[in-house]
């Protein structure tokens, strides 16, 4: 019986994040981040229309992460929950995987270099521009898929936008 890909990458993510957690003074904020994460990809997988909308906490999350715990905890948080969610969610995987997941690390590790500067319109301006920047190489890389790409990126700029604004502030206060 030959094993799946998936399964190596969910469980080398689950390694990942549970060695993760061994380092963190903070266990239990994290664990609820990235629960929240997970959940929200559940939610994704059953409910797919949803998946157009933009909805999801991978961006919140990585943003928390990196400027709690630093770039290189933001950069790893960052590959493992992204690849979770979208394994879990049920999301395309194709070739956009070459720049979704670099941008993703960027975002991690610039959360952690930045820190609390990512709360309010920098972070909005951070998230219009990795979207952005994704849709352009979708554009050059999988030009098919830029008209569905479309309303996912407009939706989870708005989406991200006011959770930055509005609730990144306070978590961070919390987990601090």
């Amino acid at each position: 019986m030959r094993l799946d890909w998936k399964i190596y990458v969910i469980a080398a993510g689950a390694l990942l994040l549970g060695l993760m957690i061994l380092f963190l003074e903070k266990v239990f904020f994290f664990l609820i981040i990235a629960l929240a994460t997970i959940l929200v990809a559940i939610v994704l997988r059953f409910v797919p229309p949803l998946k157009y909308l933009g909805i999801e906490l991978v961006t919140l999350s990585t943003m928390l992460v990196g400027i709690v715990y630093g770039p290189v905890l933001g950069g790893i948080y960052a590959v493992t929950i992204l690849l979770a969610h979208l394994i879990i969610g049920d999301y395309y995987i194709g070739a956009f995987l070459a720049w979704v997941v670099p941008l993703y690390i960027s975002l991690g590790i610039a959360s952690g270099i930045l820190g609390g500067n990512l709360i309010g319109v920098l972070g909005v301006m951070v998230i219009a521009g990795i979207n952005a920047l994704s849709l352009f190489l979708t554009f050059i890389g999988e030009s098919e898929r830029v008209a569905k790409e479309m309303p996912y990126v407009i939706g989870n700029t708005l989406i991200n936008s006011v959770l930055i604004l509005n609730v990144l502030g306070v978590i961070v206060n919390f987990m601090i």
